[in-house]
């Protein structure tokens, strides 16, 4: 299928089984290494895009919840070139709902176009859904004086939100109704560009899942530190190192990190475009007035955590006292990161005036050891169950079959809120 956009032809898949449209790889800004991002040149975007393959993602390395979720990465293309949106869509829609997806991984791993988050089941719902790829860890979160300013990521998504505005009608999409969606730090970005500079009007409700916002006040004297302890490791222009020797920094880095953080890269406030920590809650309570927020977490978000926090795994193989120890540890961070600060930004937006909702999401694979761990909310929404069927998270005869009944429970629960229908409960429990 040939379409036309205003920075050039690309050219879609068209499912007529399905009746779907699905567009990978589109760009939507451009920008040279630790640059910011910029609009697109029609010079470069002449010739016919396409847009039918599987799109690249930032440069990284795996990521450490493969023991969770599983080799999601694993085959993709990496590429520096990676601001660029994959959309799926219902192929006549007409001025209709839009999601816009921010995958997690602690701003250091994942890509919006991987298969486990494809929205293929809420394109049949009448939702026209993009995913968005932006730069992560030393590319997209490590500030270096002249060279690198910080939050060039959330200047990505940013972009992206910019690109919707103006070009998603063309997928029959309504650019005054856009709601973002995002996990872990995909939510924690949510929560960055409700407060960020020039982000007003481009997105009109928000749907967060497991934001850890424990630290996200805490993390501005760490973007320094970064910055310091990074000059130590270069020895040359990092303009001009390589990809593989850019990563091996970030891995000496996160082996050896400045501050004990879950995530060590990320948005730092106190840098353009963010407010400093002094104004940031009144900022939020300003921009959740006419932004509802439906914001929740899972039953056991900590484990996985819970098991990479050193010197406490060496204890966890202790007879009885281990799982005893490693069942309190993810209890404490669990809430402490997960729970507890969702609850605390649900009442700081019900105070301010706006709409809010929580969730708890405990269902969990029979088979499986990790609980209602870190995301094992996403596969109920996004992806197909080829793309999880591997995943540890879900281990059980019966995930499947779950998926489906639950699954389909969640996706008309987004769907209604994306169609700005009141939810009726202040508190939803998913099983």
């Amino acid at each position: 299928m040939h379409m036309q956009l205003p920075s050039g032809p690309i050219l879609a898949l068209c499912s007529d089984d399905e009746n779907l449209i699905h567009a990978r790889g589109i760009p939507y800004a451009q920008a040279q290494r630790f640059q910011p991002p910029q609009p697109l040149s029609h010079k470069e975007s002449e010739a016919e895009r396409d847009c039918t393959k599987p799109a690249s993602i930032c440069p990284q390395l795996p990521s450490r919840l493969e023991s969770v979720m599983g080799p999601l990465t694993a085959g993709f293309a990496l590429d520096e070139n990676c601001l660029h949106l994959s959309i799926t869509a219902p192929k006549n829609a007409k001025k209709a709902p839009v999601m816009m997806w921010l995958h997690g991984g602690a701003y250091i791993s994942g890509g919006g176009d991987l298969p486990c988050y494809q929205p293929v089941d809420l394109a049949r719902r009448g939702v026209v859904c993009v995913n968005v790829t932006y730069r992560l860890g030393v590319f997209g979160y490590l500030c270096l004086g002249d060279i690198a300013p910080a939050n060039l990521g959330l200047l990505d998504q940013r972009a992206a939100l910019r690109w919707i505005q103006t070009n998603i009608s063309i997928f029959g999409g309504d650019p005054g109704n856009v709601t973002v969606v995002g996990q872990s730090a995909g939510a924690d970005s949510i929560i960055c560009l409700l407060v960020a500079q020039e982000t007003k009007g481009l997105f009109h409700r928000a749907i967060l899942l497991s934001p850890p916002l424990r630290e996200i006040k805490e993390r501005a004297p760490t973007a320094s530190l970064l910055s310091a302890k990074a000059e130590q490791y270069l020895t040359k222009d990092p303009r001009e190192m390589t990809v593989d020797e850019l990563l091996a920094m970030q891995k000496k880095l996160l082996l050896d990190p400045v501050r004990k953080q879950v995530m060590l890269f990320a948005p730092s406030l106190g840098a353009y475009p963010l407010p400093g920590v002094d104004e940031f809650d009144q900022r939020v309570a300003e921009a959740v007035r006419g932004i509802p927020v439906l914001i929740g977490w899972t039953g056991h978000d900590g484990r996985p955590f819970s098991s990479m926090l050193y010197p406490m795994q060496i204890l966890y193989k202790v007879p009885v006292l281990g799982p005893c120890l490693e069942a309190l540890q993810t209890w404490f961070v669990t809430r402490s990161y997960f729970m507890w600060p969702s609850q605390g930004f649900h009442e700081r937006v019900r105070r301010a005036g706006g709409t809010s909702t929580t969730y708890s999401f405990e269902w969990a694979g029979a088979e499986s050891n990790l609980g209602a761990c870190h995301c094992i909310d996403i596969p109920f929404v996004l992806g197909s169950w080829e793309a999880w069927k591997g995943a540890p998270m879900l281990k059980g005869k019966d995930t499947e079959e779950d998926i489906n009944r639950l699954g389909a429970v969640v996706k008309d629960l987004w769907l209604d809120f994306m169609n700005g229908k009141s939810l009726t409960t202040e508190h939803i429990r998913m099983v």
